[in-house]
């Protein structure tokens, strides 16, 4: 998941980036990501946003605030990266489209490779 230089002006980017915020949010809700993470990261970051020094002053109109809003963005991608990966694919197959059904989470152990043939 990582966000070339380039498409960070392109619609794709955007989209992507409320697909993570969206993410992080099911993450916070789901028991079998440790509470200890859903703790750790939301609150260091709460804490950040709450502390007096911040590496913009927010007396700078617009800027002040776009570090607060990169914080939680950064907040939101390392409750992503650092959860179960079985559970952040079930979700991203839901965010995608997809049933989120058993049947599409399937491990590497329950694929088989053979070749078929059609007759006709």
């Amino acid at each position: 998941m990582r966000w070339p230089k380039e498409a960070r002006s392109s619609p794709s980017f955007w989209a992507e980036l409320w697909r993570t915020l969206r993410l992080a949010w099911r993450l916070l809700g789901d028991r079998r990501v440790s509470p200890f993470l859903k703790v750790l990261v939301p609150g260091l970051a709460v804490v950040y946003l709450l502390f007096p020094i911040d590496v913009v002053p927010d007396g700078l109109p617009g800027l002040g605030q776009l570090d607060d809003l990169a914080i939680l963005i950064l907040a939101a991608r390392l409750l992503v990266e650092m959860s179960p990966p079985s559970v952040v694919a079930q979700y991203e197959s839901e965010l995608r489209g997809k049933t989120g059904s058993q049947t599409d989470m399937t491990s590497p152990e329950d694929v088989m490779d053979a070749e078929y043939r059609v007759i006709e």
